[in-house]
């Protein structure tokens, strides 16, 4: 008699079908989470190591693997804690599936035929945040299999989406200032396009703009400020070049010493509101009493820093979790759809009233 535990044998223990087994790893989204969790945790007991890889392509005719294209490099992925957050996410859901992930990193200086975009063998592909029509996504696109968009950019209806309201976000973000009494305000971002720049943003410049999230970002900034009567075209922009406290600090060197009437400062993510913040000893100007900072997505260390970031909170690992199971709903056959997370504003003590000299009259 064979030992060999089988779908089967999980089933008899659990009291459910085999095809009810077999669901909890290729089709995640038909069970409840109580009955999955408590399928895998039979597994576990039983010593079940998940269905055999070979076999299930032969069945299926699905590699068993889904795609994750990202135009950083390998180094960003792994050490900014936005992207790692999503990928913590991505990496648990798939896992529970019984699916690999594939890394797919294609930064914008190399050449899509010698990275492995056209040929991965995978079921399908998340893209995380990448430019209007950049080769990469291009590429994912000719080879017409399941496919879900992440931030950016969004392809409309025919194509899954996951993300927030950026406009409304930043929107909340430059409101927050305004209602503190700022009027003086300027928006660091990392970068508007595949091209990497530093410095102030020309009117030119942000015509140019083919990342979606800058453009609705600005959009909700300008927006705020309409709303309260201040001059949308007032907003200095300026990018750091990169979405790190050291690109972040040297900019708001820079920009502070352009434009020395900014009180509030609107960051694109609270990596370059960190380094807003690091620039105030090296400027002299004190965080909040004569800069006020406002990060956006209240990673672990926006709660942590000193001053703690008033920020935009968005939940990152989720978004990575939403984007993978619509991924597998789709590879099993599901149509696609969208999903907006929620957003809210966290006032923390890097954001204050300003000087009363400052304030405008």
């Amino acid at each position: 008699m064979s030992n060999r535990v089988t779908l089967q044998t999980i089933a008899d223990k659990v009291g459910v079908s085999r095809t009810t087994v077999s669901n909890a790893y290729n089709r995640p989204h038909e069970l409840g989470a109580a009955l999955r969790t408590t399928i895998l945790e039979a597994a576990a007991e039983l010593g079940y190591r998940g269905p055999d890889a070979a076999a299930r392509m032969l069945r299926t005719g699905h590699m068993g693997s889904i795609g994750l294209l990202f135009t950083e490099d390998l180094r960003f992925v792994f050490t900014d804690p936005d992207t790692m957050g999503f990928m913590q996410g991505v990496a648990e859901t798939s896992a529970l599936s019984g699916t690999a992930l594939t890394l797919l990193p294609c930064p914008t200086h190399s050449d899509i035929e010698t990275t492995a975009v056209n040929s991965a063998a995978v079921d399908g592909h998340l893209v995380f945040s990448v430019a209007d029509g950049d080769p990469a996504l291009e590429a994912v696109l000719a080879r017409n299999q399941p496919l879900v968009m992440v931030d950016e950019p969004d392809l409309g209806e025919a194509v899954s989406f996951v993300g927030i309201d950026d406009r409304e976000g930043a929107r909340l973000a430059a409101r927050h200032l305004i209602d503190l009494g700022h009027s003086h305000l300027a928006a660091l971002v990392g970068r508007l396009s595949r091209s990497t720049r530093t410095g102030a943003v020309t009117p030119d410049r942000e015509h140019e703009t083919t990342m979606r999230v800058a453009r609705e970002r600005i959009a909700g900034y300008r927006l705020a400020m309409g709303e309260a009567g201040l001059d949308p075209k007032a907003l200095v922009i300026w990018e750091s070049g990169g979405n790190d406290p050291d690109t972040a600090r040297n900019a708001t060197v820079d920009l502070m010493s352009e434009h020395p009437s900014i009180t509030g400062l609107l960051c694109f993510s609270d990596q370059l509101a960190i380094g807003a913040c690091q620039a105030g000893t090296l400027i002299k100007r004190s965080i909040p009493e004569d800069l006020s900072v406002v990060g956006f997505d209240d990673i672990p260390r926006a709660q942590t820093w000193d001053p703690p970031l008033t920020t935009i909170h968005q939940p990152i690992v989720e978004k990575g979790r939403a984007a993978a199971e619509l991924l597998l709903e789709q590879i099993a056959g599901a149509a696609p759809r969208r999903v907006s997370l929620p957003i809210r504003l966290m006032e923390r003590a890097s954001s204050a009233p300003p000087r009363p000299s400052e304030r405008p009259s």
